[in-house]
């Protein structure tokens, strides 16, 4: 007898303590989607200048942004705009355009990418003392290199060499997940010895191989390139080639496995548009690619003359999608980011009154392309839209969790009274 009420106390306890955790686990409230300012002091202070938008690692965790503010981490004392990343779960500031001895930069630096793993930051700068120079550039040659900074080892490597080992002039970097493929825009006349072209071209480096391919097409010289993305698996790169003075545009998806590419902004039966399409963002596996365009005849039935709309193309299907925010309202939707799985897409849009003719602030979007669920990103402290500065995108992570965006907008946190441009991440959930 005894027995059995000791063995139904006993269970009745449990039942009561795995009532009462199920109960306090549910009532564990959910975050509320809020903004975060990346550009804060260790002790919290806002940034004492301006802060540029951030991109994310592969789970959100990290972010990389440049700033030129010098309180972000101590010891900053260089003057120049650096690159950050910013620990997300727990806070914290590291520097990272630093060489390998842990020198802070002589001159300016800018962040492009870090890998999914947080673990490579892929930055250009001007600075001469990150890396041993055998022949150091002139004083007053202003021109960017491309580095990465294992965070891990703490490390930094110099990625772009020209002839004699010359600075190449940098205009865009990216990577994949693994660092192996960087591919960077630099003037032929610094990279090859039979070019005199100064106008960039795209170019690959093989870090497994140490060897480096051009890309762009020789047969358009008077063609400059505009690097966008590399897919995270290493198999497609996009980019841009347009005519520096006339109208020729192209956008290009470049296999990298193949060697082959093909061009983007074309009609549905093949032909090459007339406008341009910029802005371009793949998807992790390199199959899906997000850009914007004026161009009319993209797609059939494309009603709102040369407005921009953002596009999403199916690189093996070929495939293409027409993203409008809102023809009626707004002037164009534009410059995308799809996020790595490829199912959210976010972009920015300019309201307009065509009554009027008045163009209103910029604000950025989210939108879950399997549910056509539409998003404000760039909520105010009030609700509603930010109404007094433009938003940027930069980024946006996997699962659409994370947004990056820029703002000189007092609106999107609480005290913001620095005055000017700063990062932010807005976590949706």
């Amino acid at each position: 007898m005894y027995a059995s009420t000791r063995t139904a106390l006993a269970t009745g306890i449990v039942a009561a303590l795995l009532a009462l955790s199920t109960t306090t686990a549910s009532a564990a409230p959910t975050p509320a989607p809020h903004t975060e300012r990346l550009g804060t002091s260790p002790t919290g202070e806002q940034g004492d200048s301006y802060t540029y938008g951030p991109e994310f690692s592969g789970n959100g965790r990290y972010a990389v942004f440049s700033s030129d503010a010098s309180n972000l981490v101590p010891g900053d004392t260089n003057g120049q705009r650096d690159a950050f990343v910013r620990d997300l779960r727990k806070g914290t500031v590291e520097r990272v355009n630093v060489s390998s001895e842990g020198a802070q930069a002589d001159d300016t630096s800018s962040s492009f990418e870090i890998s999914p793993d947080g673990r490579y930051v892929l930055f250009t700068s001007r600075a001469r003392n990150l890396v041993h120079w055998d022949t150091p550039p002139p004083a007053d040659e202003w021109v960017d290199d491309v580095y990465l900074h294992d965070r891990r080892t703490g490390t930094t490597e110099r990625l772009s060499f020209g002839l004699d080992g010359r600075s190449v002039d940098v205009g865009g970097a990216a990577m994949s997940a693994d660092a192996r493929w960087v591919a960077f825009t630099a003037r032929p006349n610094r990279m090859e010895a039979d070019d005199p072209n100064g106008y960039r071209m795209l170019y690959l480096l093989d870090r497994r191989t140490g060897k480096v391919k051009r890309v762009s097409e020789r047969a358009r010289p008077e063609w400059t390139s505009v690097l966008y993305d590399v897919s995270e698996d290493g198999s497609r790169i996009v980019y841009d080639q347009f005519q520096y003075r006339g109208p020729g545009s192209a956008l290009w998806a470049y296999d990298i496995r193949s060697g082959t590419q093909q061009q983007l902004n074309v009609t549905p039966d093949g032909t090459p548009t007339t406008a341009m399409a910029v802005d371009a963002s793949l998807t992790a596996d390199g199959r899906y690619v997000a850009f914007s365009s004026g161009a009319p005849d993209l797609v059939p039935d494309d009603t709102n003359g040369t407005d921009p709309d953002v596009f999403v193309r199916d690189l093996v299907t070929g495939k293409i999608r027409r993203i409008s925010h809102n023809a009626e309202t707004a002037f164009g939707t534009q410059s995308p980011e799809i996020s790595p799985d490829g199912r959210y897409l976010a972009y920015e849009v300019t309201p307009r009154n065509r009554e009027t003719g008045y163009f209103g602030v910029q604000n950025v979007y989210l939108r879950d392309l399997r549910t056509g669920v539409v998003r404000l990103v760039s909520e105010s402290v009030g609700g509603g839209t930010v109404e007094d500065e433009a938003v940027t995108l930069y980024s946006v992570s996997r699962g659409g969790k994370e947004v990056g965006l820029a703002s000189g907008s007092t609106q999107l946190v609480p005290d913001d009274t620095n005055g000017v441009t700063d990062g932010f991440v807005r976590h949706l959930r």
